[in-house]
């Protein structure tokens, strides 16, 4: 590897770890505000998108571990914003599903002002689209390359 190579990887990394605690700060601000923790509002905001899924898969997809995910899951079914039904098909998985106030919360959540998406939003308004689109396919080139390099392996590796 030459010089220049490492130094751009380097650089690469130092980007993406700046840009990575920004919004990992924001993202604790938002799920504080709302009264939430942050495995909550990332399980919360995965089942909004994703619709119903197992908690096995919910499990591999947010790579939290199975114990963090299943005690936060356990305070948004109390507070009403998801559902644990078991699987009529595999009487030993449970399905997640978002209700209706989880996806209300998930709503506001979206509009506040302080919040994450608001803020990113408003620092990507500044981007003119051919950036924004270059931004989002430069992304994918490094993760689809950087995830070439995985194998399957037991324990700890997981793959999105």
């Amino acid at each position: 590897m030459t010089e220049m190579s490492a130094t751009r990887a380097r650089e690469m990394m130092k980007s993406f770890w700046r840009v990575q605690r920004v919004l990992i700060r924001l993202m604790h601000q938002t799920a504080q505000q709302n009264d939430l923790t942050l495995p909550q509002l990332h399980g919360l905001m995965m089942l909004n998108e994703q619709g119903a899924i197992t908690q096995k898969e919910l499990v591999r997809r947010t790579r939290m571990p199975k114990s963090t995910l299943s005690q936060s899951l356990d305070g948004l079914v109390e507070r009403g914003l998801i559902r644990r039904d078991i699987n009529p098909d595999n009487r030993r998985e449970v399905v997640l599903t978002i209700d209706q106030s989880g996806k209300q919360l998930i709503d506001e959540i979206e509009q506040q002002e302080e919040g994450t998406e608001q803020q990113l939003n408003q620092i990507l308004s500044h981007l003119d689209e051919e950036t924004y689109r270059h931004m989002i396919e430069a992304h994918q080139q490094i993760a689809d390359g950087l995830n070439e390099g995985f194998t399957d392996c037991e324990g700890g590796c997981r793959h999105d």
